[in-house]
């Protein structure tokens, strides 16, 4: 057992959704780090992808000398275009893998033309994400990162960081466990002085249930704990007045520590150690899957595309290129404010990136402005991505809810820290036994007992990734890493190498 226990939000939730879950993602393995599939989850990489673009956008607009310039927001988005794309592009053609739903089925298809069929399938689905990956970056650069900085300054972006959740007893002695964490940000409300955490989120869809769902997410009460600890220490050491600190060095906590400039100029006006408001969401839409009726004919079997106008648009071939025409929305309005839709005989869905470069089409929906009669009635939004009629809404508007405050609750956030306090305690235990285990027998009884199979969540609302070994044959329930279909997990932080 090693001398340090460590966990985070992902563990918690994880173990919450399936026991023996949470042992093969995150304990399994010759090396104790636990195993996943050698696919990755298509939402999972799309969302990972897009917040290393918004921690680069971030990061830049809280960097010294940062002015906001129109040149410096286009550098900037290029830069956090081009961090988003060098992430998702480790997930080769192929390994991305959807929902089990949409799963194409190939099973009448000889040998040979599955592979051509399953190869073609894979690289539209690839080129289709990596695309929605640029363009959800860039649609945020463009409509949402200069409001935010106009409310809010950026003190953070994704820092590391720990707390001690409690201690375990082993055999031999008591073993701290650690609770990792690493926001997308911590703001500062420019009127009031109150500090947020920045939450972004990529969902296909919107409903009333997300919003609520927002309300109960442990994400914020988990995190808010480590910058609560953390800002205290620094704001008492700041207030002692050593060690020393300026405006152009920031302030030297210990060896290992800077504390930004603009941070210690925070903290040294504050009259008592800073609280977490609360956490601030974003919701980025992605778009729903629909199948798609040219893409099936065009494949040979049913196949699904991302219903987003950032990658998908209405197009009409002319004669030349010159002569086509786009629009982003089916529906529109006419000049007088009738609703009508497109003619469908004329326009047909096309993929955005296939006719142009994504930066191009994001252009187009860029310059869209709103149209105002004479007499002072708003007609609608029209630019060169809408040819025909005008819109209700900015097309880039369209893919974000209004940012959602959640206010912390000191009561939940005792509830929390005690439950999952005694959640973490009592799973270092379980490991602890099964890896103690002498044969293959009792270790298998001792995860049945210690780590049981939901059996609820096994494909809904998405197939879990380790139904091929909770229900597979003895070679990989026995060693899934030989099967080639899972690896070693790779640490989700740096804390979780060390000792």
């Amino acid at each position: 057992m090693s001398t340090i226990v460590r966990t985070d939000r992902s563990r918690v939730e994880q173990f919450q959704r399936c026991n023996r879950s949470r042992w093969l993602g995150y304990h399994e393995g010759p090396s104790g780090m636990g195993i996943t599939s050698a696919q990755k989850p298509l939402a999972l990489a799309v969302g990972g992808a897009v917040h290393e673009g918004l921690a680069v956008l971030l990061l830049a607009a809280s960097a010294p000398g940062w002015e906001g310039s129109e040149g410096q927001m286009r550098l900037t988005e290029n830069l956090a275009v081009r961090e988003a794309l060098d992430d998702f592009e480790q997930f080769d053609k192929g390994r991305l893998e959807v929902d089990t739903g949409e799963a194409v089925d190939l099973s009448a298809l000889d040998e040979a033309e599955r592979s051509r069929v399953r190869s073609a399938v894979d690289q539209y689905l690839y080129d289709e994400q990596r695309a929605l990956v640029e363009a959800m970056v860039r649609a945020y650069a463009r409509r949402r990162l200069r409001p935010l900085l106009e409310q809010y300054e950026v003190l953070e972006v994704e820092r590391e960081g720990q707390w001690e959740l409690g201690a375990w007893a082993d055999i031999h002695d008591m073993v701290p466990i650690w609770f990792m964490s690493r926001p997308d940000a911590l703001l500062r409300d420019r009127a009031t002085n109150d500090l947020y955490i920045q939450s972004f989120k990529a969902s296909g869809s919107w409903d009333l249930r997300k919003g609520r769902d927002a309300e109960h997410d442990a994400q914020g009460l988990s995190e808010g704990v480590e910058i609560e600890k953390r800002l205290g220490e620094w704001w008492t050491a700041i207030q002692a007045g050593a060690p020393p600190w300026n405006l152009n060095a920031g302030f030297q906590f210990d060896e290992k520590i800077v504390v930004a400039p603009k941070m210690a100029d925070y903290l040294r006006h504050l009259k008592s150690p800073p609280r977490i408001l609360g956490i601030r969401y974003e919701f980025l839409w992605k778009g729903e899957r629909r199948r798609d009726k040219d893409l099936t004919a065009r494949f040979g079997v049913e196949t699904r595309s991302q219903s987003s106008h950032l990658v998908r648009g209405y197009y009409s071939a002319g004669m030349t290129d010159a002569d086509s025409q786009w629009n982003w929305s089916w529906d529109y309005l006419k000049d007088g404010g009738e609703t009508s839709k497109l003619y469908w005989k004329a326009w047909r869905g096309a993929p955005v990136w296939e006719h142009m470069p994504v930066a191009a089409w994001i252009d187009r929906l860029d310059a869209t402005t709103l149209t105002v009669a004479d007499e002072g009635r708003e007609v609608g939004w029209s630019g060169p991505a809408q040819a025909t009629g005008f819109t209700e809404t900015h097309p880039l508007d369209a893919v974000f809810h209004p940012p959602i405050i959640v206010y912390r609750n000191s009561d939940d956030l005792r509830d929390w820290i005690e439950q999952t306090e005694s959640q973490e305690l009592d799973i270092a235990s379980r490991v602890a036994a099964v890896r103690a285990a002498s044969d293959e027998g009792e270790r298998r009884s001792l995860l049945n007992r210690h780590f049981p199979q939901s059996r609820h969540a096994c494909v809904y609302p998405s197939q879990c990734q380790f139904v091929p070994i909770c229900y597979g044959g003895e070679d990989i329930r026995r060693d899934p890493l030989a099967t080639r279909l899972y690896n070693i997990r790779t640490a989700n932080h740096p804390q979780e190498t060390m000792l």
